[in-house]
């Protein structure tokens, strides 16, 4: 179980993923999504922005993460501010050729 599973066991990884973008992410495997974001992500970014859309508050990500409830919140936001980058927005692109390709 990865750590979007343990926090966001009813949500897709994709569907989420898809809203920040803007991308059909649907498509994708969680697997590889999460894969690429432990890529690109610290693993503080990676923990703050998974159990934030977890629906987790400040106070219990920090109490999980060491940070105040301050820098969880700025570590989420900085999360977040990365899946829109250009190099991450280009592996999410090709993820989604790759699941084309699969696909027909």
């Amino acid at each position: 179980m990865n750590l979007w599973e343990q926090y966001n066991p009813e949500q897709a990884l994709g569907a989420v993923l898809g809203e920040i973008t803007g991308l059909p992410l649907m498509q994708c495997g969680d697997k590889a999504l999460f894969e690429t974001l432990k890529r690109h992500l610290t693993r503080r970014e990676l923990r703050c922005f998974v159990m934030e859309q977890g629906g987790r508050n400040s106070e219990s990500m920090s109490e999980e993460t060491g940070l105040n409830a301050e820098e969880t919140v700025k570590t989420a936001y900085k999360a977040k501010k990365k899946l829109r980058q250009p190099k991450l927005q280009q592996e999410f692109r090709a993820l989604l050729a790759d699941a084309e390709e699969e696909d027909a």
